[in-house]
């Protein structure tokens, strides 16, 4: 048993972004190996759990990922993260991806698609960019400060002049009521300056907005600012926080403060349930469901960005975000166990704490080797392989032969080792950092001890998700992307043909492919979307076909969307405009880039070459929010037993949302529970309801 004067042993669970910024946090004391010895236990050959992606060096070094990621401009706590994590990775000058600046790039504009008049349209939106950088001062980040950016964009929707300035200067008149307000504490002025303001509006331009697109995406805007500010001054979400109204809807809460039916049917509404895959079970064609709260202050967030409404990745996600992470984390003295699946937490005999974790061990080094690395170098970035490298690895022929997925829990691999972690000897506290996916499977007696585990389990539900790339040979533009008028922005949106209504342009990407001469694609087109779970149950892990019969549906859904839906994002990447007569809507297959050439396969075979992925693995589900749920929650530090802290976009953070900014914020809280440290006041917005507390900081450092 450790004595008191050795480190404490503290194994975490998952090696996911949970896992990784727990990690981070808990060893930003420069002395906390004299407190800590610090071991991550991860399943398969790579890190990241839901934003793991790899190399593909059998087709190209393709980057493959789960689906859609980037880092939204208001993931104030990720975004510093990584900040942090350039910085000391200290990568010199002209090395790829050197830099913070380097590594994540600002993207200005949103791409909604709205189907109106019968037909689909893009309204694009442009977001200014801002000298309030990640890498700035703590932005402001109070429920009051988003409510008052959201006035003054409410005030920048309308015109200052013509019959609509009367509605600009009584929005000037709310901002100054609600900047009082703010003082105060009373809020019913504002309330009746808005009500006001809404009904001008409404009377001047509904008349003319349905059969004007620009003024009917203003009067959009406008409702539903307008909705959201009144509802969240009306519930006193301002003073109360965002927990009061989670047990509600958000259409239904938009409703009920005056959003129109217009409003509610727009794209503009749906943007975040589609970003947030808020469809019950995965199934897109029941309507989303998502909680008034999480929904509120994940749109007020966004619109208080830190330096640009987005960041998207230079590279790959594993080399952008996950790789850097673990090279640090590794540097400073966190150790990694690769090929470690927890089958099981074992409760002690009077059922207070954690007393035995189950292992099984997938794979070992080769004898000599003191542990398994896994990452290769490609072009001077570290990166991620798709497969082990079987090299390392005692069982690297037996694995290389059967191509046994280890990844999956599905794999008909047999474990070359049981452990027995125990307690005292092998950990004294335990991170829990899995997806609650994972949960009903290694926590049954977590689950039979403790009702609040079973309420979190029932009420925090966790979906099936889809993804596929596919490479083109010719470039966005030239296959229509640039719309006159519209925007010159990549393509990015979350409102397009459900469930894969997520569509993002990342042809950037392609450079650090490694395409045949000549042969390289000119686009990278990703898409993703919620999946509806196949039936009441999962199948038992021993049904060893159900991932190749996921992975055919998902194949077949992709190809469904190429023929359904690319003629209105891409138009000239459609049958008709190879010949007159050929589909207006779906892909010309023929355009689809092929990274081996001498495989057979024309038409909408050309398909197989390209990549999709069916994200059906516990610990691969994405969490939702709908009503309810945020009560159902746990914090890191409640899981009731003493020597036990959770991890996850899963527990409670205050943002409550399936999206790696609420990990982190899950990661610091945990990291809080074990140390004390990061403080509450270096977490922004964990209380956004609250005055920012007192602190500086460099508490974090």
């Amino acid at each position: 048993m450790s004595s008191e004067a050795s480190p404490r042993k503290i194994a975490i669970l998952g090696g996911g972004i949970g896992a990784l910024s727990t990690a981070w946090y808990l060893t930003n004391d420069p002395h906390w190996q004299e407190k800590y010895e610090i071991t991550v236990h991860q399943l398969g050959w790579r890190l990241g759990g839901k934003c793991a992606s790899s190399r593909n060096f059998d087709a190209n070094g393709r980057i493959e990922e789960h689906g859609i990621h980037g880092f939204l401009g208001s993931y104030y706590n990720a975004l510093r993260l990584m900040v942090d994590c350039y910085a000391e990775l200290g990568r010199k000058p002209g090395q790829p991806l050197a830099t913070f600046q380097d590594a994540f790039l600002p993207v200005g504009a949103l791409q909604l698609f709205e189907f109106h008049d019968r037909r689909w349209k893009l309204w694009a939106i442009e977001y200014p960019p801002n000298d309030n950088v990640p890498w700035g001062a703590d932005p402001r980040t109070t429920i009051s400060h988003w409510i008052a950016t959201a006035i003054e964009i409410t005030s920048i929707i309308l015109p200052g002049h013509g019959p609509l300035g009367p509605a600009q200067r009584l929005i000037a008149a709310v901002a100054k009521a609600f900047e009082r307000a703010a003082e105060s504490r009373e809020f019913r002025p504002v309330l009746r300056l808005l009500d006001k303001a809404g009904r001008l509006i409404v009377g001047l331009i509904e008349r003319i907005a349905k059969h004007n697109d620009d003024v009917r995406r203003k009067f959009i805007q406008f409702d539903f600012l307008v909705a959201m500010i009144r509802g969240l001054i009306a519930d006193d979400v301002v003073n109360k926080g965002f927990d009061v109204i989670d047990d509600q809807d958000y259409i239904d809460w938009l409703r009920r403060h005056g959003a129109s039916q217009m409003t509610l049917e727009s794209s503009l509404t749906l943007n975040v349930v589609n970003t947030l895959f808020a469809y019950p079970h995965g199934d897109s064609t029941l309507p989303p469901r998502m909680a008034a709260g999480v929904y509120a202050h994940w749109s007020l967030r966004q619109l208080s960005y830190l330096g640009s409404l987005a960041w998207e990745f230079a590279a790959g996600t594993g080399e952008t975000v996950i790789a850097p992470l673990y090279l640090v984390l590794k540097q400073r003295g966190v150790k990694f166990e690769f090929f470690h699946r927890v089958e099981a937490l074992h409760l002690s005999a009077d059922g207070s704490s954690v007393q035995a974790v189950d292992v099984s061990v997938q794979a070992t080094v080769e004898a000599g080797a003191d542990a398994y690395e896994p990452l290769v170098d490609t072009d001077g970035l570290p990166c991620w392989p798709a497969r082990p490298l079987y090299g390392q690895l005692a069982e690297g022929d037996a694995l290389k032969a059967t191509e046994a997925d280890l990844e999956s829990w599905w794999t008909p691999w047999t474990p070359v080792q049981s452990l027995r972690l125990e307690a005292g000897i092998d950990f004294d506290h335990v991170v829990f950092a899995l997806s609650i996916g994972a949960v009903p499977y290694v926590c049954r007696e977590l689950l039979a001890a403790k009702d609040r585990w079973r309420r979190m389990v029932e009420g925090v539900p966790a979906i099936q998700t889809q993804a596929m790339q596919i490479w083109l040979k010719p470039s966005s533009h030239r296959l229509g992307w640039t719309r006159k008028k519209a925007t010159t922005a990549p393509l990015l949106t979350a409102t397009y043909l459900v469930p894969t209504a997520c569509v993002a342009d990342f042809s950037h990407l392609i450079h650090w492919e490694h395409w045949p001469s000549g042969e390289e694609p000119k686009t990278l087109v990703y898409a993703c979307g919620p999946m509806p779970d196949d039936g009441p149950a999962t199948p038992p892990f021993d049904h060893y076909e159900y991932p190749r019969d996921m992975h055919q549906r998902v194949k077949w859904q992709s190809i469904q969307f190429l023929q359904a839906g690319v003629g209105p994002i891409l138009p000239r990447a459609t049958g008709k405009d190879a010949a007159p007569s050929g589909d207006p809507v779906s892909l010309d297959f023929r355009l689809l880039a092929r990274h081996n050439e001498s495989k057979p396969g024309e038409g909408v075979f050309r398909f197989n070459q390209q990549f999709w992925r069916a994200n059906i693995d516990p610990t691969e589900r994405y969490v939702t929010s709908p009503p309810g749920s945020t009560s159902a929650r746990l914090k890191p530090w409640e899981s009731g037993f003493a020597n036990l802290t959770l991890a996850g976009d899963w527990t409670y953070t205050g943002l409550n949302a399936g999206c790696v900014e609420a990990t982190v914020m899950s990661g610091m809280l945990a990291s809080h529970a074990i140390c004390g440290s990061p403080p509450f006041s270096a977490i922004i917005s964990w209380q956004p309801h609250l005055p920012p507390a007192p602190g500086p900081r460099d508490a974090l450092a």
